[in-house]
């Protein structure tokens, strides 16, 4: 009996001997102060104001870009464009000579080709000579009613003879000055077998040699006009009430993004053709299409802008553009 109670304690005594000392391992909680508790709160107060600043900012920015867009539209739904024309000569014949290439750069008065002259030149000689054959039976009938004349007081010639002989002078008169005109018409038919630039402008769409036959009114290639730019901007129906003849227009090329045009709009499309409307001539009014069909989308109309500086190394037929109205609607 005297074994498991020195055991128990010997165990008492190891319990009672480590107590304090795991008590004395245990860290002990730093006591909390008004000033830590102050801090907090201050640094709790900093970050809801940064938030509300930012979230104040936010609203503020939108406000003011959705104003600016509503006081200035822009829209990257625009093309450059310039006027083309065709060239189609005045005469049919075989061109002997053509002077341009595709895409060449011409001057107003240049000469793009030329047809073969020698049938028009013909046909000039021909009414050169029947002029002169004119001329020479006036010349007689005005003899011969210069002779009768005077002899009609004395009764040596009638009446009827005499007028005979002015209405052959009126006839003579009449047929001179009708070949007259076919000279002058058969010369500028000759002039027209050269076939020069209307304006500066750059040659399009030229797939002829020389020899090849052409038509008189049929074009042979196109002419771009490089002397005036202006920009096809379509603007949804609710933003044109910012714009009118005559207000400033920013307009930038995709191609030159960093270089900046001034314009002004020319006008304001007045008809674009509605979808499903099949009264209308094709040629009519412009189309317009929309980028939803089944979604009622705001409807877009042309507007023309006419660009003041244009770099006619940089502005093509179609090239895409932005276009943002900068001023209000003209007081015009």
């Amino acid at each position: 009996m005297s074994e498991p109670t020195t055991t128990l304690n010997k165990e008492t005594a190891n319990r009672t001997a480590t107590g304090p000392a795991t008590q004395a391992a245990a860290p002990v909680k730093p006591a909390v102060t008004p000033a830590a508790k102050d801090s907090d709160t201050g640094r709790k107060l900093i970050r809801n104001l940064v938030a509300l600043v930012v979230v104040f900012s936010a609203v503020f920015l939108t406000l003011y870009v959705w104003s600016v867009l509503e006081r200035h539209p822009r829209t990257d739904d625009a093309t450059a464009r310039a006027n083309v024309v065709g060239i189609a000569p005045r005469v049919s014949g075989q061109t002997i000579k053509l002077n341009v290439q595709d895409n060449q750069a011409v001057k107003k008065g240049d000469v793009l080709f030329e047809i073969d002259p020698e049938d028009y030149r013909l046909v000039l000689e021909k009414a050169k000579a029947e002029l002169a054959t004119v001329d020479r039976q006036l010349a007689q009938a005005q003899d011969t009613l210069h002779r009768m004349e005077p002899l009609l007081p004395h009764g040596f010639e009638t009446a009827e003879n005499i007028d005979k002989a002015r209405t052959a002078v009126t006839t003579l008169q009449a047929q001179r000055d009708s070949a007259i005109a076919t000279i002058n018409l058969e010369e500028l038919h000759l002039s027209y077998c050269k076939v020069i630039a209307p304006f500066d402008g750059r040659v399009i769409n030229l797939n002829i040699s020389a020899g090849a036959h052409v038509t008189q009114g049929v074009p042979v290639f196109s002419l771009l006009d490089t002397t005036k730019w202006y920009v096809i901007a379509q603007f949804r129906e609710a933003e044109l009430r910012h714009m009118a003849p005559g207000s400033p227009v920013t307009v930038y090329l995709v191609s030159a993004p960093n270089q900046r045009f001034r314009g002004k709009v020319q006008g304001i499309g007045w008809a674009v053709k509605p979808e499903g409307e099949l009264d209308l001539p094709p040629s009519g009014v412009p189309y317009v299409k929309r980028e939803l069909n089944w979604v009622r989308v705001a409807q877009r109309f042309p507007v023309r802008i006419e660009v003041e500086n244009p770099d006619l190394n940089l502005f093509r037929m179609g090239a895409s553009a932005v276009a943002i109205i900068d001023g209000p609607a003209s007081s015009k």
